[in-house]
């Protein structure tokens, strides 16, 4: 027998129940709003006391903390599996170095596994007693019919109202598509391998990166195996060419740790693997518009930068912390209603210089160091390189310019 198709009501609906869509749903739960969490499979169970590593981490910012601290969730996160970054080192043909102390601040970024900040925020909006979850996909979005709400048909027939939609629905958002705004894209001429590493000397919870022809090459901070444990582990973010990328995807776990062992010159000792290596595209995205009537993008369904500086996340939680604070305007001539458009303006306003800042950062900063580009200055690449690097030393010897650098990216 089929179930009748059920008529749902609440102030927002959130689409996506990744980390920025739970992050969304608890953060605007708490700023007094009745939220529905519309998402495609249902709460996964606890991770339990001992659960395998989770091959997907963050680097979390002191910005991105704050705002974890705020919903409650940083303090539900399993400690004995966060670590600290206190430096960064960078290589070219020479070193820059960033320090959380030289900034002033507690740390760089935390790194942390997905699984852990999600099954924090899953709790956070469990346990929140204004948060309706629904188990379903969007088969349809109308948002011209009703001047004070947005409808969401949903694949089981029912039908859900909402004053303010928020997509949180991932890279390839079917809600940004349905709503009809469109994007821009770049590819890069990379692909992005990730594993996780045991190092016969400790990380001593510093980050490294090289770029070079081998293209951008990450060593992130892992915890300890367990208490007096002697061997460092750490993450493997590797944004190789696409010619080194598949071949390299060929190689077994061990012989790619091996590979990254001599492309870092054995900075941390003999390299060991830890788990399977995990391959991705690279791209470049920005929507149209982060805005529709009655609708809102945040995290991936926004915006895609490449993976060299760890902003992905953050950037998406930047879009959480700002999207709230720009429905809270108490007294406003527009009362409670978070989908008018005035607000949903100053939300897009307050994300435009973060999002084009970091993707044009990113963005350069991969073509500035891409083998491609040298190769196609021909006689020129020699002092295009000589340029480079002495751009490169200038900044390693400004303290004031790297702390804005750190600002900046931490912010």
């Amino acid at each position: 027998m089929t179930k009748p198709a059920k008529d749902l009501h609440c102030d927002v609906a959130v689409v996506g129940a990744g980390v920025v869509g739970l992050a969304a749903v608890a953060g605007l739960a708490l700023a007094g709003h009745q939220v529905t969490l519309v998402r495609r499979e249902p709460a996964p169970p606890s991770r339990g006391s001992d659960p395998a590593w989770d091959e997907r981490v963050y680097a979390v910012s002191p910005a991105s903390r704050t705002l974890l601290e705020a919903l409650g969730a940083w303090q539900l996160l399993d400690n004995s599996r966060v670590a600290p970054v206190y430096d960064m080192r960078v290589y070219s043909e020479s070193e820059l170095h960033f320090g959380a102390y030289e900034a002033g601040i507690e740390a760089l970024a935390w790194i942390i596994e997905q699984d852990n900040i999600a099954q924090a925020l899953e709790q956070v909006v469990q346990d929140s007693g204004s948060v309706t979850q629904v188990v379903a996909e969007v088969a349809s979005v109308d948002l011209a019919t009703d001047f004070y709400s947005a409808s969401l048909v949903l694949d089981s027939g029912d039908q859900l109202q909402a004053r303010l939609l928020v997509a949180a629905d991932g890279a390839d958002s079917p809600l940004r598509t349905m709503a009809g705004i469109g994007f821009e894209e770049q590819v890069y001429p990379q692909r992005a391998l990730v594993a996780r590493l045991a190092t016969d000397h400790g990380h001593r919870d510093c980050a490294y990166q090289w770029f070079g022809a081998h293209g951008i090459l990450a060593l992130l901070p892992l915890p300890p195996a367990g208490p007096g444990a002697d061997e460092g582990r750490c993450s493997v973010v590797w944004s190789a060419p696409t010619a080194l990328a598949e071949e390299l995807a060929q190689a077994t776990p061990e012989e790619f740790a091996q590979r990254v062992q001599a492309a870092c010159d054995g900075a941390l000792g003999t390299m060991t693997a830890l788990g399977p290596v995990l391959g991705f595209p690279l791209r470049r995205r920005s929507a149209a518009s982060l805005l529709a009537p009655r609708l809102v993008l945040v995290g991936d369904a926004g915006h895609l930068v490449h993976p060299l500086a760890g902003q992905g996340l953050n950037l998406g939680l930047g879009d959480v912390a700002d999207l709230v604070a720009a429905l809270k305007c108490e007294g406003a001539p527009d009362g409670d209603d978070p989908g008018r458009k005035l607000r949903l303006l100053r939300y897009q306003r307050s994300r435009a210089l973060p999002i084009a800042a970091m993707g044009t950062t990113t963005g350069a900063l991969q073509q500035l160091f891409d083998p491609a580009t040298t190769a196609a200055l021909g006689g020129l690449a020699g002092p295009f390189v000589a340029v480079r690097e002495l751009g490169w030393r200038a900044l390693a010897r400004a303290p004031m310019l790297k702390r804005l650098l750190i600002a900046r990216a931490i912010g």
